[in-house]
């Protein structure tokens, strides 16, 4: 289940890779052009409501630029009605504005709909409360899939670098820095 699927593009590529996929948006518009666009696994809704009705259904649940839009409170909701639709061992993945990134304001306030931001020690925190077990947090870098991306992969190496030391040289903590503007999270329910 993608929450916040705008378009259903995930979700396409998802069916298109022989996964049992739908998606949830609140908004109409995205709904309607999922739609348009012959994609007939993208509903309209509230994925709070559609997750209370999966419990213990869902093997995984995917929120990629959704987290940010809600209040602290809302987001605390969220992952305990994620919690509670995922099987034994299911995942939630997500993908969230990263605060931690010296880029970080660029995203936090690029959109005025954001509520919220995050670190790895928030998430992993939100993880926790909400019952998951293991969580693994991720960088979100550029990826080489051309001569220009590539070249950005190779300025940014070093760059990062530079935070990473940056950042453990104030912190003391050696380890563990993610300096992208986002962060992915894969948070495993307990079982």
């Amino acid at each position: 289940m993608d929450i916040g699927c705008g378009q259903g593009a995930l979700v396409r590529l998802l069916l298109a890779d022989g996964y049992d996929a739908e998606g949830v948006d609140i908004s109409p518009e995205q709904v309607s052009l999922a739609r348009a666009a012959g994609l007939d696994r993208v509903r309209h809704g509230d994925y709070r409501d559609l997750l209370l009705t999966r419990s213990g259904q869902l093997a995984a649940v995917t929120a990629t630029d959704l987290l940010e839009h809600l209040t602290k409170e809302e987001v605390l909701e969220t992952f305990d009605v994620v919690a509670s639709a995922l099987i034994s061992g299911g995942v939630l993945i997500a993908r969230v504005p990263n605060a931690v990134s010296p880029f970080g304001g660029h995203i936090r306030y690029g959109d005025f709909t954001h509520e919220s931001w995050f670190t790895a020690r928030s998430v992993r925190q939100l993880a926790a409360a909400a019952g998951f077990g293991r969580v693994t947090v991720l960088p979100c870098p550029p990826v080489a899939h051309g001569l220009v991306s590539a070249a950005r992969v190779a300025v940014w190496k070093p760059i990062s670098g530079l935070y990473k030391v940056a950042l453990a040289a104030e912190t003391g903590a050696l380890r563990g820095h993610i300096v992208t503007q986002n962060l992915n999270l894969v948070a495993r329910k307990a079982g």
